[in-house]
C-alpha cells in the first residue's frame, strides 16, 4: 500500500488517522455505558468527534481516490483540458509575446549575456573552439535530419513558386553573368572545348568553326550582368537554356528526393565538412565583433539585430502558435499509457491531495466534537 512514492509520509499521516478514528468509533461505542456514567458531556464529545474524524476522513479518501480513477479512465479528456489550458491561459500570444519583451527589455539579461561573452568568447580562437564543440555534439543529428526528411508535395510548391518568383529569377541570371564572364576567359574552359568540338563528326567540327562560343558567352553575360535586353539568337538559345535551369529547382529536389540514403548521407557530411570550416571563422568574428557593440547597450531591445529578430518572431506569434502548442501538449500526454499518465499526474499533485485529506479528518474531529458540546449544553 505504502510504495516508496513523494507523497508515502503524508498518506501514513492520512491513513493512520482515519484508522485512529475508526477504532475510536468502535471503543467508545463498545464502552458508551461507562463512558456516560463517568462523564455525559465527555461522552458526546468523544462521540461526535470521532464519528466527524471518520466521516471526513472517508469523504476525503473517496474524493482522492475518485479523482485519480477519474485522471486514468478519462485521461484522454484530461489531456485535451491541459492543452486547452496552455493554449488559452498559461501560454496564449499575449503572454508569449509579453515574456519576449520581457527578455529583451530586462537590464539583467543583457548583463548576463554579456558576462558569458567576456567568459566564454573572449578572443576567436577560443569562439572557434566553443562553436566546434557545439557543432561536434549537434552534427549527428542534423545530418541524419536532412538526409531522413521527405519532401511534401507543398514544398515542392513552395520551392516551384520561389525559383519563379522574377526578382529571384533576376538575381540568378545576374550571378549566372558573372561566372560567364569568368569562365569565358578561363584557358582552362577554351581548352575544354576545344577537345570538345575535335571529338564530334566532320559536319560539327566544320560548323563550330563559324561560331565563337567563348564570345557568345561573355556577351551573354555581360548583359545579364547589366539587365541588357538579349537581342542575337545565340544569345537567346543560350538565355533560354539559363531561364529552364533557373525554373527547375523543383526538379532538383525531386532528384535530390529519389537518391538512396548512403548517396544522401555522404553527400551533406561531404557539403558539412567543406563549410564547417569557413563557417565557424565567420561565426566566431562576428561573435568577437559585436561583443563590443552588445557591451554598449543598456538592454537587448536597444541592440539592432537582437531586436529584429525579436520583432520577427513576435509577429509571427498569433492565436495558432498558442492552439499548435496546447495541441502538442494534449497529443504528448495522450500518447502515454493511461495507467501511467496517472501515476506520473499523482507523483507530482497527491502530496496536496494528502494533506486534504490529513485536514478534512482533523476537521472533522473538531466539528464533530463541537456538534457534541453544543447537543450537549442545549440537550443535557
Amino acid at each position: 500500500m505504502f510504495q516508496d512514492t513523494p507523497y508515502k509520509r503524508r498518506q501514513i499521516i492520512s491513513v493512520f488517522l482515519l484508522v485512529f478514528f475508526f477504532l475510536g468509533n468502535i471503543l467508545i461505542y463498545s464502552f458508551q455505558e461507562s463512558l456516560k456514567s463517568f462523564s455525559p458531556s465527555f461522552f458526546h464529545f468523544l462521540k461526535h468527534g470521532f464519528e466527524g474524524g471518520l466521516v471526513g476522513g472517508l469523504c476525503d479518501w473517496f474524493a482522492v481516490w475518485k479523482t485519480y480513477n477519474a485522471i486514468e479512465r478519462d485521461s484522454f479528456t484530461v489531456a485535451d483540458e491541459i492543452g486547452k489550458w496552455v493554449s488559452r491561459d498559461l501560454l496564449n500570444h499575449n503572454t508569449l509575446r509579453d515574456q519576449l519583451n520581457g527578455i529583451i527589455e530586462n537590464p539583467d539579461n543583457q548583463k548576463e549575456i554579456v558576462s558569458l561573452l567576456e567568459t566564454y568568447f573572449d578572443t576567436p580562437e577560443n569562439t572557434k573552439k566553443i562553436l566546434d564543440n557545439l557543432w561536434a555534439k549537434i552534427e549527428s543529428p542534423v545530418v541524419d535530419y536532412i538526409v531522413n526528411y521527405n519532401f511534401s508535395s507543398r514544398d515542392f510548391q513552395i520551392i516551384s513558386d520561389t525559383s519563379q518568383d522574377k526578382t529571384i529569377l533576376r538575381t540568378i541570371k545576374i550571378c549566372v553573368g558573372e561566372a560567364l564572364l569568368e569562365i569565358a576567359e578561363e584557358e582552362k574552359f577554351k581548352v575544354s572545348l576545344q577537345k570538345l568540338i575535335q571529338e564530334q563528326n566532320l559536319i560539327t567540327k566544320f560548323l563550330s568553326g563559324f561560331i565563337n562560343v567563348p564570345e557568345i558567352l561573355k556577351s551573354y553575360g555581360y548583359k545579364l550582368r547589366i539587365g541588357e535586353k538579349i537581342e542575337t539568337k545565340e544569345e537567346k538559345y543560350v538565355d533560354e537554356i539559363v531561364t529552364m535551369i533557373s525554373l527547375s529547382a523543383d526538379k532538383y529536389i525531386l532528384a535530390w528526393s529519389n537518391l538512396t540514403y548512403e548517396q544522401k548521407k555522404v553527400a551533406v557530411e561531404a557539403l558539412f565538412f567543406k563549410i564547417k570550416e569557413a563557417m565557424g571563422m565567420i561565426l566566431a568574428k562576428f561573435i568577437i565583433e559585436y561583443k563590443e557593440d552588445l557591451k554598449a547597450r543598456r538592454s537587448l531591445s536597444e541592440y539592432q539585430p537582437v531586436k529584429e529578430v525579436f520583432a520577427f518572431i513576435e509577429d509571427k506569434i498569433d492565436q495558432n502558435v498558442s492552439e499548435f502548442i496546447g495541441s502538442k501538449i494534449s497529443e504528448r500526454l495522450k500518447s502515454q499509457d493511461p495507467k501511467d499518465f496517472r501515476i506520473r499526474l499523482e507523483w507530482q499533485t497527491r502530496n496536496v491531495l494528502e494533506n486534504i485529506r490529513i485536514n478534512g479528518t482533523l476537521l472533522g474531529f473538531g466539528l464533530g466534537s463541537l456538534i457534541g458540546i453544543s447537543q450537549n449544553l442545549f440537550h443535557p
